[in-house]
């Protein structure tokens, strides 16, 4: 199957940066109207449109409508909203970098990324992720230190790919 280039792409497709829609310019089937947004929601919370007979997730497609090629790895959402495919809400990452962008995952009991708590000592324990490599940060008695030390050493290890909260 031959890969979708920028050039197919911009002759069905129109993208707003603004935005961050794709609307047909071309008339794809019987059941849908040229101008129309194009596409829908993938299964996690992407957008996904369909280009001759494949499935493409949006934010992928807006960076090769763009920049005229496909990114090289994988592509951030820095709000971390998966729906905003607007083009000043996409970078490329690396999956390492892309990973700490990652929000507060469902099953944290603390509410604060990077903080959990030690049963052991009964204290709240920080500890933050880079290149493979867990960091322990401290243990807390108070929660919102332990957020607070999880914050600065984001900040000073992620750098722009730090997210918080």
């Amino acid at each position: 199957m031959t890969q979708l280039t920028a050039s197919r792409l911009r002759e069905l497709l129109n993208y707003e940066s603004e935005t961050g829609q794709f609307r047909w310019k071309i008339k794809p089937n019987r059941s849908t109207v040229r101008g129309s947004i194009a596409g829908g929601r993938h299964s996690l919370g992407y957008g996904s449109i369909s280009i001759d007979d494949r499935d493409y997730l949006a934010h992928r497609l807006a960076w090769l409508y763009v920049h005229g090629r496909w990114p090289k790895h994988q592509i951030d959402h820095i709000n971390g909203d998966r729906s905003d495919n607007r083009l000043e809400n996409l970078r490329e990452a690396d999956n390492s970098e892309n990973n700490r962008n990652r929000g507060v995952q469902k099953n944290n009991k603390s509410g604060f990324k990077g903080v959990g708590f030690h049963k052991q000592t009964q204290k709240w324990r920080a500890k933050i992720k880079l290149h493979g490599k867990n960091y322990h940060l401290g243990l807390f008695d108070e929660v919102e230190d332990a957020a607070r030390a999880y914050s600065a050493a984001a900040e000073r290890l992620h750098g722009d790919f730090a997210r918080i909260s």
